[in-house]
């Protein structure tokens, strides 16, 4: 008998200890990276005038909208209130902090959220004028946690300053496409039917490096002639968000009719040696469109 409660209080010691192990990600389109620790979120959208933004450009002096969907992890009592802080602030390209708000869900702290308040969770902040220079680099930092427990949610927004009277661009629309385990596909403006990602160890142009291969196929909203126009990039980052530098470069195939809207896209990315088995990447590869109206980006985690 006490073998059998030995190995449940095990059991049940290793579940608990799954569900409050730290989750790493980087979220498409802005690139929001975070750090999941018990606190997660539905959707994570950045708004600017009620639409959502798909890019790390950001006016002075405009107030945005960091918006939570259903967000769960919180200790709840016995009427079913959930009691939530969320800290906020703006962080220099150096690191130092240049704006901070320790709570910006104070006046409700002793009350707590109900479900339905839960349901959409805003969370505002901005960039004043003068705290960072046009086209200068800096981060947007959100910390959600539990007033009652210790689960949290990081959240860093990296942004470049828009210059004045730069147009800022905002979706009309979006795709999150259903994609394996480990990749994240959105698309603003434009929509795809389906996508396949592998790593592939036996690329000819350099048989040292291992690549990961993205197959997005049925790609509405663009042409072969607009994918080559457009602008790409692809980054890779270690566990730490440290970016690593890949002098290779990436592999693409484009395929579909000149005169239609379906287009296939294949690429073949670069990312790590294939020696080394000791660190997990993220890889992000973006393409925006000629006029920046539309883009899709691709995070994927080996």
């Amino acid at each position: 008998m006490q073998k059998t409660f030995l190995f449940f209080m095990a059991c049940c010691c290793l579940w608990m200890n799954h569900l409050s192990a730290q989750s790493k990600g980087i979220l498409p389109l802005t690139g929001i990276r975070f750090v999941h620790e018990g606190i997660w979120s539905k959707s994570i959208v950045v708004r600017m005038n009620g639409q959502p933004l798909f890019g790390n450009r950001i006016p002075l002096n405009q107030q945005l909208e960091l918006n939570l969907m259903l967000p769960t992890g919180f200790t709840v009592n016995k009427t079913k209130m959930a009691f939530v802080g969320a800290e906020v602030q703006v962080v220099s390209a150096k690191g130092d902090v240049l704006w901070k708000e320790e709570n910006q869900l104070m006046a409700k702290a002793a009350t707590g959220f109900s479900q339905k308040d839960l349901k959409l969770l805003i969370l505002k902040f901005s960039v004043a004028e003068g705290l960072v220079q046009p086209n200068s680099k800096c981060s947007i930092r959100f910390r959600i946690y539990d007033l009652k427990g210790k689960n949290q949610l990081r959240l860093e927004y990296p942004v470049t300053i828009a210059y004045p009277r730069e147009k800022v661009y905002t979706s009309g629309s979006s795709q999150q496409l259903n994609a394996p385990a480990g990749t994240l596909v959105s698309l603003s403006d434009m929509k795809a039917k389906k996508i396949t990602v592998s790593v592939d160890t036996m690329i000819s142009t350099n048989p040292n490096m291992a690549y990961v291969k993205i197959d997005l196929t049925g790609i509405d909203g663009s042409s072969i002639f607009d994918m080559f126009q457009g602008k790409e990039s692809f980054t890779v980052y270690d566990s730490a968000f440290n970016e690593v530098k890949i002098k290779d470069i990436l592999l693409k195939k484009v395929g579909g009719t000149l005169e239609g809207n379906a287009v296939n896209c294949l690429l073949m990315i670069p990312f790590k040696l294939k020696t080394d088995r000791a660190m997990r990447y993220f890889v992000r590869y973006r393409w925006d469109s000629g006029d920046k109206s539309r883009a899709f980006d691709i995070i994927v985690t080996k």
